[in-house]
């Protein structure tokens, strides 16, 4: 397990507009050790108060923790991207910030010291002044010194990685059986947070922050977004890879988590390591995310770890396919938008008829040999029932689970 790594002093209380400290995240980076995947990335300083238990050491080997690129964030926090000079606005450089703001929506939203003349809604290019080199980032003009930006990719996708680094938004408290240990001025803290995979060739690490019962107890309650876990992806035998060849596994966990809760979480700000420890690639897009939900109305319950880790097992060895990905992924996401307790009953009604057409089609048609002519001659409910018995999905109606259903289900065969 590699030791903890500190971040460059950053005064971060300071106020905007006032004088401030200007750090990127490209150079926040101190002493490295070599851990399993690869190095590992310096904790936030003064990212949040950690409320862990101080209970006597567990009798199981306990491990660090992930360490952050970016640090933890109070609900509703915006989380600085880049901190310092920008060009490309006006004839000399100035004093910028971009970050990803987590309210209402997260979105990457910029703002410079000096006012420059620019109309609301003209495009800009601005360009971060990195220590690695220059960053150009697309953006639009909201008044004469602030703006915003669809995001970003920095660095190439093709370059090798060790290891990818992304956060995660609005999970519930879901962690695994390994013990994490941190060490504070006021002692040794261990909590139950660390959840890992393999599969496809691929190994996950997820860690659950440590105060997350504290920034999680009010969240449903407000329309904001917080990082609530950290996660490392890389290779299961330690060989580089490349983001090009891990974004089908990111489209995947996006996906498939979000189809087990029944609403949009997302892994968001993934940075790509190499193997001397350098930041040679980020993304800045912002991931589809929903508020957090005390209760999520999907399937899943956060403490089932291994119904997950089969789903998501599945989910990942089909997105790994680019034949199969976009049809799945559109499928999972109308099964996402039927499930989600925000909408009204019909537009959810709605969708999720539309998926299980899509999928009918799908099976039946394209995979299963019918022809168009006999799809649409056939009445929905026998499609339905060939394509259940198709899965092995039992078509009967369960009066123990939908006594309504079943009940009314009795009454219309009398009335026939």
């Amino acid at each position: 397990v590699s030791a903890l790594s500190t971040w460059a002093g950053v005064d971060r209380n300071t106020c905007w507009p006032g004088k401030r400290s200007w750090v990127t995240a490209a150079h926040r980076w101190t002493q490295v050790e070599r851990g399993t995947c690869g190095p590992r990335l310096g904790l936030g300083s003064g990212s949040y108060d950690g409320v862990m238990s101080t209970q006597e050491p567990p009798t199981r080997q306990a491990v660090r923790p992930l360490l952050l690129v970016y640090p933890f964030n109070e609900p509703g926090q915006p989380i600085a991207l880049h901190d310092g000079l920008v060009g490309g606005l006006a004839p000399d450089d100035a004093l910028g910030v971009m970050e990803l703001s987590c309210r209402p929506d997260p979105k990457v939203i910029w703002r410079i010291e000096d006012r420059v003349e620019a109309g609301a809604g003209d495009p800009v290019t601005l360009v971060l002044r990195r220590p690695g080199g220059d960053a150009p980032v697309t953006g639009v003009w909201r008044s004469s010194h602030d703006g915003w930006s669809n995001g970003a990719v920095v660095g190439k996708a093709d370059v090798p990685l060790k290891r990818i680094v992304t956060h995660w938004f609005n999970l519930p408290n879901f962690h695994g059986p390994l013990v994490l240990t941190r060490t504070t001025e006021a002692g040794e803290h261990w909590w139950m947070g660390r959840s890992q995979m393999e599969v496809g060739g691929w190994k996950l690490t997820l860690d659950v922050r440590p105060d997350h019962s504290r920034v999680w107890r009010d969240l449903h309650e407000a329309h904001v977004h917080v990082m609530t876990h950290v996660m490392e992806l890389c290779r299961a035998d330690g060989a580089a890879f490349t983001a090009a060849e891990a974004e089908p596994v990111l489209t995947a966990l996006h996906v498939g988590v979000s189809f087990a809760l029944g609403r949009w979480a997302a892994p968001m700000l993934p940075v790509g390591v190499d193997s001397t420890g350098k930041v040679v690639w980020e993304d800045w897009h912002p991931g589809h995310c929903d508020p957090a939900r005390r209760t999520s109305p999907g399937w899943w319950h956060d403490q089932q770890q291994a119904s997950l880790t089969d789903f998501l097992g599945r989910v990942i060895t089909a997105f790994a396919d680019p034949d199969r990905l976009p049809a799945l992924r559109l499928q999972l996401m109308f099964g996402i938008a039927a499930m989600n307790d925000r909408g009204f009953v019909e537009q959810r009604v709605m969708m999720g008829v539309a998926g299980l057409e899509h999928i009918m089609w799908q099976t039946l048609v394209l995979e299963g040999g019918m022809s168009e002519g006999q799809y649409f001659d056939q009445d929905a409910h026998e499609k339905l029932r060939r394509l259940l018995t198709h899965a092995q999905i039992p078509s009967d109606i369960d009066a123990a689970l939908l006594p309504v259903t079943a009940r009314f289900v009795a009454e219309e065969q009398q009335l026939q």
